[in-house]
Parts: structure tokens; sequence; C-alpha cells
């Protein structure tokens, strides 16, 4: 593993695979699929973005969201990750703290992922750990990332 800092993580990353593990025993998944697309971008201010969604999305309903039926609106959401705000690193945790998101529930909640760079500093690992108070279940979200070659 390379030295985890800032400027080792500043710039853009592509996802190479988004996976959500179950430690009862539950079969691992990935939530937009083998070959979902995904951009993060980290600048040198501090500001961060990012974005991941299901490679072949389905449309909408109609030519524009304001015309499209709830279903197709609900289907796209489902498809579709988007959030931005500031990152910051403590030790070997990316924190991002949201200004923006597409999910209204995660604003004000600061994303904390476990952040692994490898030895060669073009993949990097970012794994959340997620427990639901109401079910007592626990997943672990495991992004991997890689710089693209130009």
């Amino acid at each position: 593993m390379k030295a985890l800092t800032a400027d080792a993580i500043v710039g853009s990353w592509h996802l190479l695979r988004w996976s959500i593990e179950y430690p009862d025993g539950r079969p691992s998944m990935l939530p937009f699929g083998e070959d979902a697309l995904g951009l993060i971008v980290y600048a040198p201010d501090g500001w961060m973005t990012a974005t991941m969604c299901r490679r072949q999305r389905s449309g909408l309903s109609a030519p524009t969201p304001a015309r499209a039926s709830s279903a197709s609106k609900a289907l796209a959401f489902d498809e579709y990750l988007s959030y931005g705000g500031r990152w910051r690193l403590d030790g070997e945790v990316l924190i991002h703290e949201l200004m923006l998101s597409m999910n209204p529930g995660l604003l004000g909640l600061p994303q904390r992922r476990l952040a692994r760079l490898e030895a060669d500093g073009r993949q990097l690992e970012l794994i959340a750990e997620e427990h639901d108070a109401a079910s007592g279940r626990s997943r672990r979200h495991r992004i991997r990332w890689t710089r693209p070659l130009s």
C-alpha cells in the first residue's frame, strides 16, 4: 500500500467496481451491475464530486423529466447516484461532507470511507460500513477506483 496523503488522492478516478458485502452470510451484490460507470473527483481546494450509475440505464417515459411518469423517474433514481461537497483526510479515513446529494437523506451526515491506495498510486479502494438500526443488519460497501490513463 502507498502512503495515503491528500496529494495522492487529488485528481479524477474512474469506477472499477462497487460491491456490497453482508457479514450475515447473504451473497454480496453489485448495485449497478458488473459494468457500472462512475467518476469521482477530488480537487486540491477540498471540494469533491462523485457520480455512479448503471451502464444501461432505463429511459424515461417522456422526453423530459417533467413529463415522465413517476414510475420511470423512480427507476432513473434507483439507477443513479450523485453527490458533492467538501472532502478531507483523517488518517486512513476519507470524509465527504455533503453539500448536495441526489439522496437528501445523506445531507448533513459525514460520509466516512476507509481509504486504501495501491502501491503504484493508480487504484483507490474506499470502504464504508453501514448499520441499519431498524433491522439490526450491517453491510460493507467496497468501491474500487482507478486513475484514467489520460
